[in-house]
């Protein structure tokens, strides 16, 4: 064993005293380090508080902005039907006449929501921060193909578009009759393009899960990727519909006109699905997305955006084209 020198053991002596001087520094620093850090952190509890506050302010202007639409909805003779109350109704023939005036009403507008709706899925692509990559720029040829209108007798109060058939929009008898307004027509119509659009590949899947996620954060929600699909699609819809009510002034109301575009989300019975939200959990989570979507139905002042940019209103009348014959049922989204 090494035997200490005089010097050596000197030095270990000391040690100790040394030790308990850094011990003393560091828990002086500590101390001023904490209350520092205390010190800096008490505003940020206000901050805290004020998201808290501001939430909950969302959560009131959603439910001001749902009670409007939906009681614009009863006064409106132009109103949507419930989807609720759609279900409810016997399938109605091609040929019926509040079917062939909802197909009219549907081909002369599918113009503009092509162009409306193509507007909307470029603001969130860049807003949710999605690459412009091969596969999104082909979602915005397929949505620019789409070109045909389909009434469907046993799609009911449904609209759809097969992966076989991406040019054409199959709406069920029930839905043409129950959309009684260019507003309502063309927020279905852009959601549906938007179906278009995604494809059989997926193209827009990222923007889905983006959306998904952050109308989980703003309604307090738990979205899955089907469902999150279904919401980008209506909110490029109501969106749509925004756009439409921006460049086509009238006399109405901006309320109404507004609440066209969420009229047959106010249903009585507010059933799911694995694909779709309910109807009035679908309203919140739009209004809880875009504040200004709510402040348009309550008339709460909120920051002017950019106008959209001109595009030539819908023609009132064309003629319409006849039916295609009804293929097979095949798994439809």
């Amino acid at each position: 064993m090494r035997q200490l020198t005089h010097c050596e053991d000197k030095k270990n002596r000391q040690r100790p005293r040394v030790a308990l001087w850094c011990v003393a520094l560091a828990c002086a620093f500590g101390l001023t380090c904490n209350v520092a850090r205390a010190q800096s952190q008490s505003p940020q509890v206000g901050r805290t508080s004020g998201r808290i506050e501001s939430g909950r302010s969302v959560d009131e202007l959603v439910k001001r902005a749902m009670n409007v639409a939906c009681a614009e909805r009863e006064l409106d003779p132009q109103g949507s039907a419930p989807i609720d109350e759609m279900q409810a109704r016997p399938s109605l023939p091609v040929r019926h006449a509040e079917v062939v005036a909802g197909a009219e009403r549907a081909e002369r507008l599918l113009p503009v929501a092509k162009t409306l709706a193509a507007e909307s899925l470029r603001k969130l692509v860049r807003e949710y921060g999605i690459k412009e990559t091969t596969a999104v720029r082909a979602a915005f040829a397929r949505l620019a193909q789409v070109s045909v209108i389909k009434p469907d007798m046993e799609l009911r109060d449904n609209a759809s578009v097969l992966y076989k058939e991406p040019r054409t929009i199959r709406f069920g008898t029930i839905f043409l009759a129950g959309l009684r307004s260019d507003e309502g027509m063309l927020g279905v119509l852009a959601h549906e393009l938007t179906h278009a659009a995604d494809g059989a590949g997926g193209s827009l899947r990222e923007l889905f899960r983006g959306v998904a996620q952050r109308a989980g954060g703003a309604a307090g929600l738990r979205i899955s990727a089907r469902r999150g699909e279904e919401l980008t699609c209506d909110l490029v819809g109501a969106q749509a519909v925004r756009a439409y009510i921006a460049r086509t002034p009238g006399v109405e109301t901006l309320a109404r006109r507004t609440a066209r575009a969420l009229a047959h989300n106010c249903v009585e019975r507010d059933h799911t699905d694995r694909a779709h939200l309910s109807p009035r959990t679908t309203m919140r989570a739009l209004l809880a997305l875009d504040p200004a979507l709510a402040r348009e139905l309550t008339g709460d002042p909120f920051e002017a955006s950019a106008p959209p940019a001109n595009v030539p209103p819908a023609p009132r009348r064309t003629q319409r084209r006849a039916a295609h014959p009804i293929s097979p049922r095949t798994p439809r989204r």
